[in-house]
């Protein structure tokens, strides 16, 4: 595969939405753990050089770990179902650092104006199951979660998505 991604593993959200996307989101069977993604897509896995990774460790060093809560269940359209972390400010942050230091890869290709920070719960699913769905859901909210990490992950040849590597939040690289 020709991309990676970069993204927050969300796991206090796992007990909460896990069943659910595992029905409901392909994602999840590709190996994609529970996530906001912060820059889709990246590099090739294959051009993801040491200097990338060296200005990635550099970048999210200088970025402290935060709090948020996931209380809001969103949609685009029908298609897509998820819930908006708030603050939504630090993801925006996260995405602008990442796409102002590698210019050449816009947030998700640049197809969309702005960046709407979320962690998808369903896909592509049938609407009717996906809003039975979060009629459940929103009984398991407020979900509170700490970003303390940005994960790099790849697909392999299967189009299984593996973890390249961690970049912790707020840790000085040397």
């Amino acid at each position: 595969m020709n991309e990676s991604a970069l993204l927050v593993p969300v796991p206090a959200a796992d007990d909460a939405v896990g069943k659910m996307r595992r029905r409901l989101d392909p994602a999840m069977a590709a190996g994609v753990p529970t996530h906001i993604t912060v820059l889709y897509p990246f590099s090739a896995p294959a051009s993801v050089s040491d200097d990338h990774t060296t200005r990635l460790a550099v970048l999210f060093g200088a970025c402290p770990p935060f709090d948020f809560v996931l209380s809001e269940i969103g949609w685009f359209d029908q298609r897509v179902m998820y819930l908006a972390p708030s603050p939504p400010a630090p993801f925006v942050d996260l995405t602008s650092r990442i796409a102002a230091e590698f210019p050449e890869h816009p947030p998700y290709g640049g197809q969309f104006d702005g960046t709407i920070p979320h962690l998808t719960v369903g896909e592509d699913a049938r609407p009717a199951r996906m809003r039975r769905a979060a009629q459940r859901l929103a009984r398991k909210l407020p979900i509170q979660a700490t970003a303390t990490e940005v994960w790099l992950m790849a697909p392999d040849a299967s189009g299984h998505w593996g973890l390249l590597r961690k970049f912790p939040l707020g840790q000085a690289h040397p």
